[in-house]
């Protein structure tokens, strides 16, 4: 019996991905790329996990790669457009008869590759990148188009191994494309909280919520928070790798509150941790502000971001407009992985391990 559909929710939610950057995708055409296209690479995607031979070599995934083994048997993949939220419809995506394709990429945030075995669903999502300052829009069609290649920097895998080595390899020999893993410094992690708890903090109107709705919104929202330290410290006991720093929903408006504090009498535009950083000085002894000091990991109610290059978005809280404080903060944030993934070199060294 195949997996239950979970297409009411849209496919970037309340799943752990695995992150990595990728090279623009060679598609020789100066047309964007629609459905009736994707719909041809995912039958040959199709033939490839199914074993068949491509270009005379067998290259399907064989019998010793035991994780798809206790998957079952193969039931569809699909290769399609991903809809920009506000216009995701609830549709049966493993229907790959369906050739309604007229769509265009140009006015959809990427696309979604879906594997569908007898007891599991994988899933690979391409997303665009954004023009600078637009959060709303995709970036410009145009860019990339005239010289045939299309831009998809950000690549969100939710696929064991041997699977998602088969659908790098694919991108690679029939895209020409190139894909690495995505890591994190401390100081994105950090900045991308920081920046999660000013967005949710700022009503629709646009103005800075009062202390009482913030405190609110941010027990509501982020909920219990934990921050995961580890150390760069070549002599250090083996016993002490790394340190989980938990935070209580109740406390949160109260460190956010001393960090401003703290702002206010000096530089400083991260309230949360300078607060942080001075308590666990005073109650540890510890400076997370030395460089040796590494924040590996953020973790809340509304995403957990890791530096090793995975992340988990929870489904936003929708505003009777459809358009929440939540909602525009989550944007941000993965509009700015995408940022990321467009701005660094490919590195040999981070694979797709």
């Amino acid at each position: 019996m195949a997996p239950e559909s979970t297409n009411q929710q849209y496919p970037l939610y309340n799943t752990t991905f695995s992150l990595y950057r990728i090279s623009p995708l060679f598609t020789s055409s100066s047309l964007p790329l629609n459905d009736v296209a994707l719909h041809q690479h995912a039958r040959r995607f199709r033939d490839i996990l199914a074993g068949e031979v491509l270009r005379g070599v067998r290259v399907g995934l064989g019998p010793e790669d035991n994780v798809l083994a206790r998957v079952g048997a193969l039931h569809t993949v699909t290769w399609k457009l991903l809809p920009e939220e506000e216009a995701w419809a609830v549709e049966d995506e493993t229907d790959i008869g369906n050739d309604d394709t007229t769509i265009s990429l140009a006015i959809n945030r990427g696309m979604l590759v879906t594997v569908t075995y007898e007891k599991m669903a994988y899933r690979a999502i391409l997303l665009r990148a954004r023009q600078e300052g637009r959060v709303d829009e995709t970036v410009d069609s145009a860019m990339g188009e005239h010289d045939g290649f299309q831009h998809f920097p950000l690549l969100l895998s939710k696929m064991p191994g041997p699977l998602r080595e088969t659908f790098v390899d694919y991108l690679s020999t029939t895209f020409d494309a190139r894909v690495s893993a995505l890591r994190l410094s401390s100081t994105h992690l950090t900045d991308t909280f920081e920046k999660y708890l000013s967005d949710i903090s700022i009503g629709e109107d646009g103005e800075v919520l009062d202390v009482a709705e913030r405190s609110r919104s941010l027990r509501n929202v982020i909920k219990e928070t934990a921050v995961f330290l580890s150390f760069d410290l070549p002599d250090a006991s083996a016993s002490l790798k790394t340190i989980d720093i938990q935070i209580a929903r109740e406390d949160l408006p109260k460190i956010i509150t001393m960090g401003k504090q703290i702002g206010k009498q000096g530089p400083g535009g991260n309230p949360f941790l300078d607060a942080l950083t001075i308590y666990i000085k005073a109650h540890l002894a510890l400076n997370i502000a030395d460089e040796r000091v590494k924040i590996v990991r953020v973790a809340c109610g509304a995403f957990v971001l890791g530096g090793e290059g995975r992340v988990k978005i929870t489904q936003p809280l929708n505003a009777p407009d459809g358009d929440s404080p939540q909602s525009r903060a989550t944007r941000r944030l993965v509009n700015d992985l995408i940022s990321v993934a467009s701005g660094g070199a490919l590195s040999k060294e981070d694979g797709i391990s």
